[in-house]
């Protein structure tokens, strides 16, 4: 994970060296038992770090530190030993979108994952279980928030007591069967802090020795009940939540906002239990926070300082605390522990927790890391792969101990709760001035893991204009080598223009409707470089067949069209390093492809498509090209071939209708500028306005090309269904468009 990389390697080296996160001795005899409550709350969590730093420079000894949530979160990193400074630098550094809400770059997933972006552009993935719909536990499955924890955690021992920690420490949970509280005080650290901070519907909960949890803020979102079972003499309560302004509460005007003000009410309530336990000796920080959301990660600076100010308005108590602390012996912490400092060489995988997918799979995944000496960055690297193949939603590691420096790497995964059923449904809209319009809605079903090498099942299905019916089967023969076969029925309902007829005319007057069906099988051996490019070879077999359901005098022409029957040969080559599919930023692609017909017909056709982003700041460049070429040679004289290749609509030049421009010769580039006028929000649904210029045809072998140009302005928004945009065009000889479009991309 390039990300954390980035993230990790200064800020852990930072910790190493102020390994006394907290400076200050260990409570001596006689000193009160000062214990840490630190509160729920996102991103609110970083008044956290104020107090933190305050005890630190007064030198008043921590007995204990408990958290929920966010408060588990700091608490926990700061008592295994991390400076407050790394994990600010750490964790306000975080895009939630990618690290908190697990948002994927699309040059992290697998090759074949991108091009089902394709067809599915709609994030929603769902599938049967048990004979019911079943989606995934959260919003956020948290994957890439626990890579992170296990990262700055790896200098603790994987099984420990967390009295041992530099900070004895406690995270609060909540039991999902029963609703009780869990007081996690020694196992797995990382996984503890994790468990605390699942935040219903946001987070998916975690299993820990086979019981699930959730966020502990259900239960006990300011922990003070704990800290007293703890023994405390005087407790240090940051607390964030500070009540909700009755104007600014979300009105009750649909059922997800009434869910969240549920949850918010018990939370709330089990806040007020706590804050009535609290002593006169006891000491409540709760700086001002109601105007900072759950993801603000990026104003980390400005909330610490909150933290800062708020404990002005403590002075008198905190003054009292410090000379109580100061007027007692004080003696050396314990020395931190330094699991990471010895030698841990793997010498087997093991896996467990999977049920459909093979063992054998996450042990391959994993091979090259045996027989080697331990390293969590190449690790981290081979989990975040597992993760992104799409079969779990959470993955996590620990090393047990065999012998000496001979360690198992211990892969715990969880597989996704509609596992091995994966659906994704797929909806589409577009309509033009003077055009047509289209729609088409449609499901995919992937059954993988049918045998235990690997073979997989893929159908779709798709209904209205455009319609689809296909069967496909996957069966890996390597880690780079796959075999491919499949059907399918592709119909399109197509307007014919009289410029397909007369090169001559413009006009956008539709002389006939059709249906064309492509009827296609093919089998394919697919090498896959490294997710950076994929090169198909196989042989194919097609039938085309034209009918038509609207007919006009054309002067005496008959508009008729053979059946076209032809069987061949095929070559692909696909680079796809973009970052977004139909709004790239950054990256390159490329599709090129070869197609020989050997019987049937005689056939020969040709596609090369590129196109290559770049960006600064909000200003975005796209730049592309596409050329295609068929010769077809037809027993009939008179029969003309159905042609295959087609321009019109958004950035397949604009001022004319899509399927306008049509024949068997294509050559076309186009220019995009973008400027991103917002971020999207948590979910980067980005908005942008935009120009393409573009210069193209598609023209008949007894024709000529023609120098068309066409020029749009746009505006649109890079959603979770798909493209949606509103443009305008103008064109060569006064060709214009106006056009909208939602959902999956129409193109013919």
């Amino acid at each position: 994970m390039t990300l954390l990389r980035c993230l990790m390697a200064p800020l852990l080296l930072l910790s190493a060296l102020t390994s006394h996160a907290q400076a200050v001795p260990s409570k001596a005899p006689g000193s009160p038992a000062v214990v840490v409550v630190l509160a729920g709350g996102g991103a609110k969590g970083f008044a956290h770090l104020a107090v933190l730093r305050q005890l630190e420079q007064d030198k008043i000894p921590i007995a204990r530190i408990v958290g929920t949530s966010m408060g588990a979160v700091i608490g926990g990193l700061y008592a295994s030993g991390l400076s407050t400074d790394a994990i600010e630098q750490v964790v306000g550094g975080l895009d939630p979108s990618k690290v908190a809400l697990d948002q994927l770059n699309r040059l992290e997933l697998p090759s074949r994952s991108r091009a089902y972006q394709q067809k599915y552009p709609i994030d929603l993935e769902f599938g049967i279980q048990n004979g019911s719909l079943s989606f995934a536990r959260g919003v956020s499955d948290g994957q890439r928030f626990l890579a992170l924890l296990q990262d700055l955690t790896a200098h603790v021992p994987p099984q420990v007591k967390f009295n041992d920690l530099k900070i004895p420490f406690r995270a609060v949970a909540t039991r999902y069967r029963d609703g009780e509280m869990k007081v996690f005080d020694q196992g797995s650290l990382h996984m503890a802090i994790r468990a605390s901070m699942a935040a219903p519907a946001v987070f998916a909960p975690v299993e820990v020795d086979g019981e699930t949890y959730v966020d502990g803020g259900l239960v006990s979102n300011l922990p003070i009940d704990v800290a007293l079972a703890e023994g405390a003499d005087v407790i240090v309560a940051s607390f964030l939540s500070g009540g909700i302004d009755k104007s600014t509460a979300e009105p009750a005007t649909h059922a997800l906002a009434v869910a969240n003000r549920m949850v918010d009410i018990l939370i709330r309530q089990n806040e007020k239990r706590n804050l009535n336990l609290l002593r006169p000796q006891d000491i409540l920080v709760s700086p001002a926070l109601k105007d900072v959301g759950f993801a603000d990660f990026n104003r980390a600076p400005e909330i610490v300082l909150r933290g800062q100010q708020a404990l002005a308005q403590v002075d008198a108590a905190w003054l009292k605390l410090k000379v109580q602390s100061a007027q007692t012996e004080q003696h050396p912490s314990p020395p931190t522990l330094s699991f990471d400092q010895r030698e841990k060489r793997i010498v087997a995988i093991v896996a467990r927790g999977q049920k459909d997918v093979p063992a054998s799979y996450v042990q391959t995944a994993l091979a090259s890391l045996l027989d080697r000496d331990f390293d969590p960055k190449a690790t981290e690297d081979h989990i975040d792969q597992l993760y992104t193949s799409g079969y779990f939603d959470l993955v996590s590691y620990s090393l047990e101990q065999v012998r000496g420096d001979q360690y198992q790497l211990v892969v715990q995964v969880r597989e996704k709760p509609y596992s091995p059923h994966f659906m994704k449904t797929t909806l589409g809209f577009s309509t033009e001035a003077d055009g047509v319009t289209q729609f088409t809605t449609g499901v995919g079903y992937r059954r993988p893991w049918l045998t235990e090498s690997g073979l997989e099942l893929a159908l779709d299905a798709r209904i209205g204009t455009q319609s689809e019916v296909a069967a496909r089967l996957f069966q890996p023969l390597s880690s780079r080598w796959t075999l491919e076969t499949g059907v399918s029925l592709d119909r399109n309902h197509m307007p014919l223009y009289r410029s397909a007829i007369d090169a001559a005319d413009q006009s956008t007057t539709k002389v006939a409707y059709y249906n064309q069906t492509v009827q296609s099988w093919d089998a394919k051996l697919v090498y896959d470089l490294d997710r950076k490019a994929t090169v198909k070879l196989g042989l194919t077999s097609s039938q085309i067949r034209r009918s038509f359901d609207t007919l006009l005098d054309l002067e005496g022409t008959t508009l008729s069209s053979p059946i076209l029957r032809y069987n061949g040969v095929k070559t692909q080559l696909q680079i796809d390093q973009l970052d977004s599919l139909s709004f790239p930023t950054q990256g390159h692609y490329l599709n090129a492809s070869i197609e020989q017909g050997l019987s049937g017909a005689d056939y020969i056709g040709g596609r090369l498509s590129a196109k290559w982003a770049q960006s600064w700041g909000p200003h975005i460049v796209n730049l592309g090209l596409n050329l295609g070429q068929d010769r077809i040679k037809l027993d009939c004289v008179k029969c003309q071939a159905p042609s295959q290749l087609f321009l019109g609509g958004f950035q397949a030049m604009g001022a004319y209708r899509m399927g306008q421009l049509a024949g068997d010769q294509l050559a076309h580039v186009h220019g995009t500028y973008m400027y991103r006028m917002t971020d999207g929000g948590l979910f980067n649904q980005r908005t942008y306005v935009g120009t393409v210029l573009e210069l193209g045809d598609a023209w008949s072998q007894f024709d000529v090309m023609q120098k068309r140009f066409s020029g749009t302005l746009f505006v649109a928004v890079d959603s979770k269904i798909g493209d949606i945009y509103l443009g305008t065009a103008r064109g060569s000889g006064g060709a214009q468009n106006l056009f909208v479009q939602l959902g999956r991309r129409f193109s013919y």
